[in-house]
């Protein structure tokens, strides 16, 4: 079973109203290409967090919104390695300026 650190919170969990930030953080999709942030939490469902965890997606972790697919997707470089997101799981990626 997978254990997540006290930073990750889950949808329903305190500090959450439906999935939304309660004010504190930035949605990975409001983040403007090239700019640096880091990972506060993940306000989604387990079956969603895993994978972006096992992508090294972590608390804490440095984020760098490179570009936007075609679709408008984006793609993000975590530790020097290349992902590309679904705007969906983008936005429910909370981040903070570093």
């Amino acid at each position: 079973m997978f254990r997540f650190d006290g930073q990750t919170r889950l949808r329903g969990q305190r500090g959450l109203k439906n999935g939304r930030s309660n004010g504190s953080g930035t949605s990975l999709m409001d983040v403007p290409l090239g700019q640096a942030v880091e990972l506060e939490r993940i306000a989604a469902p387990t079956e969603e967090v895993e994978p972006l965890l096992e992508r090294g997606i972590l608390p804490g972790c440095r984020l760098h919104r490179i570009r936007n697919s075609p679709a408008g997707d984006p793609i993000i470089s975590v530790e020097g390695t290349l992902l590309a997101l679904r705007r969906e799981s983008a936005a429910q990626i909370f981040v903070r300026e570093v």
